[in-house]
C-alpha cells in the first residue's frame, strides 16, 4: 500500500512539474518574443517620422531646455532649435556620412564629412535602436507602457552608460529617452510631445 502511495505521489510530482515547465518556459519564452517582436515593429515604424521634442540636459551646476522639430528619413535626419531665443533657428542634419549645421539667423553653414560621430547622435531614435541591437537590454511592461533599458557595456563616455526609451503600448509610440552617466543619474532627457509616424 505504501508503494502504490508513494508511486501515486511521485506521478502527480512529475505531472506537476510538467505542467509548470510548460507555463513558465514555453509560454514565457513566447511572451518575451512577443515583446521583442512588438518592440521590433515599433522601431520599424520609427524609420519615417516627424517630431516635437524638449530636450532637458543637465549638468553639475545647471539645467537647460531646448524645443526642437525632428524629421527622420530614408535620406536625412534632421532637427531644428526652435527655443531658447539664442540658438533659434539652428539646425544639425546628417546625410549619410556628412553633418551640416546651419545657423539661419546669422546666414553661416559648416559641413563636416566623414564625421565618425554621424551614428551616434542621440536626439534620434535611430541610435537607440542601434544601442538596443548590439548591447544588452532589458524589456519591462507596464499596462500602458514598455520600458526598454539598454546598458552601454563599452561606451567609454563617462556621461552616456545607460538609456531608457518608454513606448506608449497603445499609441505605439516614444514618449521618451532617459540617458544616465556612469553614476546612474539622468543627464539627458528627450520628451517626445508629438511625434507623426509617415
Amino acid at each position: 500500500m505504501k508503494k502504490k502511495i508513494m508511486f501515486i505521489f511521485v506521478l502527480i510530482c512529475i505531472i506537476v512539474f510538467f505542467i509548470l515547465y510548460y507555463i513558465f518556459l514555453i509560454l514565457g519564452n513566447n511572451i518575451f518574443r512577443n515583446k521583442n517582436e512588438f518592440v521590433e515593429k515599433i522601431f520599424k515604424s520609427l524609420e519615417n517620422y516627424e517630431a516635437e521634442i524638449d530636450v532637458i540636459v543637465v549638468s553639475n551646476k545647471n539645467q537647460n531646455i531646448y524645443s526642437m522639430s525632428q524629421t527622420v528619413n530614408n535620406e536625412t535626419s534632421k532637427v531644428v532649435i526652435n527655443s531658447p531665443e539664442n540658438v533659434k533657428g539652428l539646425i544639425i542634419e546628417q546625410k549619410n556620412d556628412e553633418l551640416f549645421i546651419r545657423n539661419t539667423r546669422i546666414d553661416m553653414e559648416k559641413r563636416y564629412s566623414n564625421y565618425e560621430l554621424s551614428d551616434e547622435n542621440n536626439l534620434f531614435i535611430g541610435s537607440f535602436v542601434k544601442d538596443y541591437q548590439k548591447n544588452c537590454s532589458e524589456i519591462i511592461e507596464s499596462d500602458y507602457e514598455l520600458i526598454i533599458k539598454v546598458e552601454m557595456k563599452d561606451s567609454e563616455n563617462t556621461y552616456l552608460q545607460s538609456k531608457e526609451l518608454y513606448i506608449d503600448k497603445i499609441k505605439k509610440i516614444p514618449t521618451k529617452l532617459i540617458i544616465k552617466d556612469n553614476a546612474k543619474k539622468i543627464n539627458t532627457s528627450i520628451i517626445y510631445n508629438d511625434i507623426k509616424i509617415k
